[in-house]
């Protein structure tokens, strides 16, 4: 591989969100890593993405920080540096007001939504503050700021894993690493919804490019943490102002 070719690693790479920003990348000519636990959505990736020569699959279990620590020193037995992790990375959950949620439940979803979320933190943000370069991005829906009815633990995930990063940026203010969460405050319009019948709905081809925008410091706001994606009109004019 060309060493000067960038590296991006997109946990939640093979989802209908994910998979947009791997698009993106690849479209900006880096070299994209992506997790995988199965083989099928790595094939239905593939055959989405337009340079799939760049793209890269990894086996790794992201609830297994050995697992990660595994996929991250693999990584860098072929490159030297990594250039930009992007975290798109969630289980949903609805059925219960959370006074009624079983157990079991509660410990499943703390594990899926943030133990994940945690291991791919712990051991990126190491290797990016190893280098004092670098840029980690968290996606996460506008469930973070609001409360949805009988989907409550979805709402608390959504703002532990926006405070999760928020931590890490004041933590990484001593280094060059660049740490933000991005909250999309609309319905993500992906592959497997169909046409889009709402013109406000953020598409994942956009989201990816406005990723790959922000770790090219080619929009506004590089400097801070959060950033608030508010609805299509609101993300067109920030990518193709004027």
């Amino acid at each position: 591989m060309d060493t000067t070719t960038k590296t991006a690693v997109v946990a939640g790479g093979t989802g209908g969100i994910g998979e947009g920003v791997v698009q993106a990348f690849l479209s900006a000519g880096y070299c994209v890593y992506v997790p995988v636990r199965e083989k099928d959505p790595s094939e239905r990736l593939k055959a989405f993405v337009h340079n799939p020569a760049g793209l890269r699959f990894l086996p790794a279990d992201l609830g297994d920080d050995l697992a990660v620590l595994a996929m991250r020193d693999r990584i860098l037995e072929e490159v030297p540096e990594i250039d930009a992790v992007v975290v798109s990375v969630g289980a949903g959950y609805w059925g219960y007001r959370l006074h009624k949620m079983p157990r079991t439940d509660w410990d499943d979803s703390i594990q899926d939504n943030l133990a994940t979320h945690f291991n791919v933190q712990r051991v990126f943000i190491d290797q990016l503050r190893r280098q004092n370069s670098g840029t980690f991005i968290t996606l996460v829906g506008p469930e973070a700021e609001h409360i949805r009815p009988d989907a409550g633990m979805v709402s608390i995930m959504a703002a532990a894993q926006k405070m999760m990063t928020r931590v890490l940026a004041e933590e990484s203010s001593d280094t060059s690493v660049r740490v933000h969460a991005v909250t999309v405050h609309t319905t993500i319009h992906t592959r497997s919804r169909g046409e889009n019948t709402n013109r406000e709905w953020i598409t994942a081809r956009d989201l990816g490019e406005y990723v790959a925008a922000l770790v090219a410091e080619r929009v506004p706001g590089c400097d801070r943490a959060l950033h608030d994606l508010k609805d299509h009109w609101q993300l067109q004019s920030i990518l193709h102002p004027g």
